[in-house]
């Protein structure tokens, strides 16, 4: 797997993100990974299913919405932050998130989202603007801690 890191231009404050591609052979698609409320790119889902995607031939981009972490800063003393996070820039960061895979050629990326996230993969996927192929939601049960379960887009898992 080959692994860059990215930097996606918004309205204010820029993304950051991995892009990951397989290391050989066809690729087959592309997928948006978008992580749980006040998580991060580098946690959970968006750090463990990129080998995975990328061996069966997907392209890859973890991102961090303008929600990630609870609070943090940048180069200056500007808080920034999921305690801060306003659903509008969250559902506009998915936008220029998909925007940004477009431009890389793949218009029409497969959605995977975890906890929080699986919210804003439902605007991605059912809205008419939205450019997402299809979506995926992933929930860890207390039945099986550290094991990804599937659920559907209804909340109701297996």
């Amino acid at each position: 797997m080959r692994t860059e890191l990215v930097t996606i231009v918004t309205d204010t404050t820029p993304l950051d993100g991995t892009f990951h591609m397989p290391e050989e052979g066809p690729v087959r698609g592309g997928v948006l990974l978008f992580h749980g409320n006040t998580m991060n790119f580098y946690v959970g889902a968006p750090r463990w299913l990129p080998p995975v995607l990328t061996e069966l031939g997907f392209a890859c981009l973890a991102f961090n919405r303008r929600g990630h972490d609870i609070l943090s800063i940048r180069d200056s003393r500007t808080p920034e932050g999921g305690a801060l996070q306003l659903t509008r820039e969250g559902i506009a960061d998915n936008d220029y998130a998909a925007r940004w895979m477009a431009d890389r050629g793949f218009p029409a990326p497969v959605v995977i989202a975890h906890s929080g996230g699986r919210h804003a993969r439902g605007r991605a996927c059912g809205r008419p603007s939205g450019n997402a192929r299809a979506g995926a939601a992933l929930r860890v049960s207390r039945r099986w801690r550290g094991r990804a379960d599937h659920s559907r887009a209804d909340g109701a898992g297996r």
